[in-house]
This record gives structure tokens, sequence and C-alpha cells, in this order.
């Protein structure tokens, strides 16, 4: 073909048809720029149905990541009220000083788990993948795209505050382990872990009267944590069920 046009300008030239020439030349350099731009088109059409194809990909990873966290923050919803629950039957239980049979387990579980409020939440690594990778972008939908980032956010700021939590709870930590002795169970021992048991003096406990104000702390404590948690989870549900909506419009 280019030797074709070759000639073809040649033969022109020897003929002295310069009129003729320079329309063939005009034609060539159009041609050539239609190339270029049909060429810049169809990278353009393929830059975008990739950028489509990752948009997608990253949609489906966080409402993964979303789905994960409503799990777990439902899960840990169960768990905050149930050993909320504990504590106070506990509390009840010290300042009658009496320990029914009945509730031995409820007791020994509430020294088990008083203090072991998580202080940490499940993060969304999709979202900290795209801020690091500079693609945030590739979320359109810019309102989304804002409430998710704030949602992020709203995640650590409840860490910090549940650590902070966490960090004045040391000091009634020692104060109750005073009562309470461990007891390794050396028939459970195994190479990765060994089973303890606890034996807690309720007597003691029951005529001290910090010992119950402070479990009434940590019962407060859990009681934040549900809230938050339950906060938590009502936003990523919301957050979830758009983005879903939001994917159907890229397929």
């Amino acid at each position: 073909m280019t030797s074709f046009f070759r000639k073809l300008r040649q033969n022109l030239l020897s003929q002295n048809r310069v009129t003729r020439y320079l329309a063939y030349a005009i034609g060539e350099i159009l041609l050539v720029v239609i190339g270029i731009l049909i060429a810049l088109q169809v990278n353009n059409w393929n830059q975008e149905r990739l950028a489509k194809m990752k948009a997608k990909s990253y949609h489906e990873r966080i409402i993964e990541d979303l789905d994960i966290f409503i799990d777990e923050t439902e899960g840990s919803i169960r768990r905050s009220s149930s050993i909320r629950k504990i504590i106070l039957q506990t509390i009840d239980m010290l300042e009658a000083k009496e320990l029914p049979e009945d509730k031995i387990g409820a007791f020994e579980r509430t020294m088990h788990l008083y203090y072991q409020v998580p202080y940490r939440n499940p993060s969304i690594s999709t979202i900290t993948e795209m801020r690091s990778n500079g693609e945030l972008e590739l979320m359109q939908n810019l309102d989304l795209r804002k409430r998710l980032i704030q949602f992020e956010q709203e995640i650590l700021s409840t860490d910090e505050i549940l650590v902070g939590m966490g960090n004045h709870a040391s000091q009634p930590v020692f104060y109750i382990e005073q009562y309470i002795r461990s007891i390794p169970d050396t028939n459970s021992v195994s190479n990765d872990w060994i089973e303890v048991g606890i034996q807690a003096d309720f007597e003691a406990m029951a005529n001290d009267e910090k010992v119950a104000n402070f479990l009434s702390k940590f019962s407060v404590q859990w009681s934040h944590h549900m809230m938050f948690s339950r906060r938590l989870n009502q936003s990523a549900i919301q957050l979830r069920d758009e983005l879903i909506q939001d994917l159907d419009a890229l397929k």
C-alpha cells in the first residue's frame, strides 16, 4: 500500500500536475489524521472499558468488606449485650452478698470476660487500597465516595475512643484481679494452648464495695461498645445497599 502511494506521488510530480499533487497530499494528510483520531478513540474506549471493569471489581470487593463488617459487628452487638447482662447479674449478687448455685456459672463467666472489651473494629481494606493506589476517582458516585471515606474515618475515630476507654480500665482490672486466682488445667496442656480456669473469692468481693463499682463501669463500657457497634453496623448496611445499586448501574 505504501509503495502504491509513493508511485502515485512520483507520477503526479513527473507529469507536473501540481494541483492534483497538492490535492493528493492534503488527502493523504487527512487520512493520516483520521487514522490517528480513530486510534485515539479506540484507545479511549479501551481505557474506559478497563476503568469500568476495575470500578466494578472495587465495588464488589467493598461490598464483600461491608458484608464481613456487618456480620462481625452484629456478632459483637450480641456478645456485648450478653456480657453486659451477666455483669449486671454479678453486681446484683455482690450487692446482695449471695451467690445462688444456679448463678455460679454466670459469676465465673463475668470474671473471665468483664474486661475483654474489643478495642478494634474490622477495617474496610479496599478503600485503603484505592486511596494508596490513587484510584478513588474510579468510584464516580461522588456522594457515595465521600460517605465511604467518612465511614472509614468513623471506624478509626471509634477505635480511638475504645482504646482510650481501655487505657482507663487498667487500674480497675488490677484491683479486681486481687480476688481472682488463675488455675491452669495441666490435663489440657498442648503445644499450642493451655486451658486456664479461675477461682474467685466471692465473699471477699461482696464485702468490697469498690468491686461492684468497678464492674458497673465495665458494664457501661460494654453498653458504649454495643452502641458504637450498632451505629457502625447501620451505616455499613446502608452503604452496602447503595453500593449494590451503584454496581447494577455499572453492568
